[in-house]
C-alpha cells in the first residue's frame, strides 16, 4: 500500500517522501489520554489495458475492466502522564481470489471475494527525544526511510500495485522493480527502531527472524517441518524467497532552507536463505564453455544497497533512487553464476492547490530466469513508466487518472508469452477515492 489518499492533495505530496517514517500520532495526544481512530479507504476505477499476452494459447482477455480496493485502518494513539508515546495501528484489506460469479461468502470455495486479511499490525512505544520502537507486522527502516521514490499520484499504486491499475496487467508483461514498500518486506513480523533527528540526521534499524507475518507458520507445526514459520534449515532448503535473520539499516538527512526541502538516505538490507540440511542439489549449472555440470546446493546471501534523494520547492518535488546488490526480482535469492541486480528510478510530482500531477520512470536489470549455462540472456531488462493526476474535490473525496507503459525483455525467455522474449503493456484508468 502506498497510503490511501489523505485529506488533501498537499498531504498526498508528502506521503511518498515521508512514508510515515515516524510512528507517532500525526497530532500528539494529551498526556494521560488515548485517541482511538478507524480510518478507511474505498477506491474504484475503470481501466483499459493491452499487452503482448492479452491473447495466448486460445485464451483472450477483455481489455476493459474495473479495479479497486476496500481497506480499514484501525488503531489508537496514547501518551502516559510522563510523556511516553504509545499506540497501535493495523491495515485490514480484501484478499485476492480466483474469478467467480460475484462475491461468495463461503470461505471453503475459491470463487469470488471471500475474506479479509491483516496486512499490517504493529504497536509502537517511545518518545520524541529517545526515538520510537515499532513491534509487529509492518514496514522496516528500508521502506520507511526510502527517498526519491514518489508514488503519490494517480491511483497511488501504479506498477507497485496492490489492487491498483498495475494488477490488471498480466504478469508476463508486468515490469518489475525493487520497491521497498512491498509486501515481501513489510508484511512480516519484526522489531524496528526509529531514531529522533540530530541536526537533521536520523536513522532506523530493523530485524526479523523469519519472513512470516503474525501467526503465520504455526497452524501445522507439530514437529520441525517445511510448514513451520521459524524454519532454519530443511532437506533441499525452502526455495529462493523464504528468508531468515533479515537485518536492515538506513540513515537519512533532512534539510529545509529558504523554502527548499532536501531529503537523502542510504542503507542496506541483508538476509540469509533457509539452509539446505541434506546438501541435496537445488540446481545444476552447465558451463557454456566446457559443458561441465556443477551441482549447486545453496542460494547466495541476499544483500541490497539503497541510496535515494529528493528536492522540493514551490510545490515541485523531484527525486531519484538506486538499489543494487546480490538480489533477484521480488527480493528473491540468487544462485551462483547469476548476476547482481541494478535498479534505478527517477520521479517527480507537482502540487497546484487541490490538483497534483506526477510520474516516474524506472529501469530494472536483473538475472530474472537466467541460470549459468542456460540459453537465456544473462540479463532481464525491465522498463516502466507511470504518469497520473489527482484532484481533491473535498478532504474525503478525490478523483484520479493513471497511465502505465511497461516492457520486459530477456533473450529466449519464452515464459514472457512471446517467442522473442519481449513483452509490452499499456494501461489507463480513471476513478474516485473515498477516504475517512
Amino acid at each position: 500500500m502506498r497510503n490511501f489518499l489523505m485529506a488533501s492533495v498537499a498531504s498526498l505530496g508528502m506521503i511518498a517522501g515521508a512514508a510515515a517514517a515516524h510512528a507517532q500520532a500525526a497530532k500528539p495526544v494529551a498526556p494521560g489520554t488515548v485517541v482511538v481512530h478507524l480510518n478507511g479507504d474505498l477506491k474504484f476505477q475503470m481501466d483499459a489495458f493491452g499487452s503482448s499476452v492479452n491473447t495466448f494459447d486460445g485464451y483472450k482477455l477483455n481489455p476493459i475492466t474495473t479495479t479497486g480496493h476496500f481497506r480499514l485502518f484501525p488503531g489508537f494513539d496514547g501518551m502516559t502522564t510522563n510523556g511516553i508515546e504509545y499506540g497501535a495501528a493495523a491495515e485490514i484489506r480484501q484478499d485476492t481470489s480466483n474469478p467467480g460469479q460475484g462475491i461468495n461468502e463461503n470461505s471453503t470455495t475459491s470463487q469470488g471475494t471471500s475474506s479479509l486479511v491483516v496486512r499490517r499490525a504493529y504497536g509502537y512505544i517511545g518518545t520524541a527525544e529517545a526515538g520510537i520502537v515499532r513491534l509487529g507486522q509492518g514496514d522496516s527502516a528500508f521502506g520507511l526511510l526510502q527517498d526519491g521514490v514518489i508514488e503519490s499520484f494517480g491511483d497511488g499504486d501504479q506498477w507497485n500495485s496492490d489492487g491498483g491499475i498495475g494488477s490488471i496487467v498480466p504478469g508476463d508483461a508486468h515490469p518489475t522493480w525493487l520497491f521497498a514498500d512491498t509486501g515481501a518486506l513489510y508484511a512480516t513480523s519484526k522489531i524496528v527502531y526509529l531514531s529522533p533527528s540530530f541536526a537533521g540526521i536520523n536513522f532506523g534499524v530493523g530485524f526479523e527472524p523469519n519472513s512470516n507475518g503474525i501467526n503465520e507458520g504455526i497452524a501445522n507445526c507439530a514437529t520441525a517441518a517445511l510448514t513451520c514459520g521459524d524454519l532454519s534449515s530443511a532437506p533441499g532448503g525452502a526455495g529462493n524467497t523464504r528468508r531468515k535473520n533479515t537485518l536492515d539499516a538506513m540513515v537519512q538527512y533532512t534539510l529545509l532552507s529558504d523554502g527548499v526541502g532536501f531529503k537523502g538516505s542510504v542503507g542496506y538490507l541483508t538476509a540469509a536463505p533457509v539452509g539446505n540440511s541434506s546438501g541435496a542439489p537445488i540446481a545444476t549449472i552447465t558451463s557454456p564453455q566446457t559443458g561441465a555440470k556443477t551441482v549447486e546446493t545453496a542460494y547466495k546471501t541476499l544483500g541490497v544497497l539503497q541510496a535515494g534523494a529528493q528536492v522540493s520547492f514551490a510545490g515541485l518535488t523531484v527525486g531519484a533512487n538506486v538499489k543494487t546488490g546480490q538480489v533477484n526480482n521480488g527480493y528473491s535469492f540468487l544462485l551462483p553464476g547469476q548476476r547482481n541486480a541494478v535498479d534505478y528510478i527517477v520521479s517527480a510530482s507537482y502540487v497546484m492547490g487541490p490538483a497534483l500531477v506526477g510520474g516516474y520512470y524506472f529501469n530494472n536489470q536483473s538475472a530474472g530466469a537466467y541460470t549459468a549455462g542456460s540459453t537465456l540472456g544473462r540479463t532481464e531488462h525491465d522498463n516502466g513508466i507511470a504518469v497520473g493526476g489527482n484532484y481533491a474535490v473535498t478532504p474525503s473525496l478525490g478523483l484520479f487518472v493513471t497511465y502505465l507503459y511497461g516492457e520486459r525483455h530477456q533473450v529466449n525467455n519464452h515464459t514472457f508469452g512471446t517467442a522473442s522474449g519481449n513483452a509490452h503493456s499499456n494501461a489507463i484508468g480513471a476513478g474516485a477515492d473515498f477516504h475517512w
